[in-house]
């Protein structure tokens, strides 16, 4: 299996008013069922002309296209940090890229020295999130996927959200 990496994430998210989606174009993974609505790059190079199909509950097969306000919003670099990424109507960010608004919003916290110290930090972030308290990395994993968020530890440390590619950001 061929390994995919990003120098740096780009995420989309779907406006809620096209209810929810179930495929993709190539180069792009979706979180599905996803409350935060989210759309990851897999492959995609050129984002301020790019644009891709998907099939939405409400409209049928749409275009999106990437000069939109629910444009690429990049990430940032797992090099020195972790993320916790969602994308929602509700969030509007400025100055991404070469949009003027986003509606994608990404947290994060500072590498730790070992796994442990990612685990506590993740755990932390997840709840203040998410509004709960987590036992355990698995406990907080599993309802971020619920909610429809991504996750990504920082690279050289285990903890990548499933089914989003299986490289790690350099």
């Amino acid at each position: 299996m061929a390994t995919t990496t990003f120098t740096v994430r780009q995420f989309y998210t779907i406006p809620s008013e096209f209810g929810t989606f179930n495929s993709s174009g190539i180069g792009v993974f979706v979180v599905t069922e996803s409350a935060s609505r989210l759309v990851i790059n897999n492959t995609r190079t050129n984002l301020s002309v790019d644009s891709f199909t998907m099939d939405t509950q409400f409209e049928g097969t749409t275009t999106f296209n990437s000069g939109e306000k629910e444009g690429w919003w990049p990430g940032p670099s797992t090099s020195v940090y972790g993320i916790i990424v969602g994308g929602n109507d509700l969030y509007e960010n400025t100055g991404a890229g070469s949009v003027e608004t986003s509606y994608v919003s990404c947290w994060g916290w500072g590498a730790g020295e070992d796994q442990s110290d990612n685990n506590a930090s993740f755990i932390s972030l997840a709840g203040n999130i998410i509004g709960d308290t987590f036992a355990n990395t698995g406990s907080a994993k599993t309802a971020l996927r619920s909610a429809g968020y991504y996750y990504q530890y920082p690279v050289g440390f285990d903890g990548q959200s499933p089914n989003t590619g299986t490289g790690s950001d350099v």
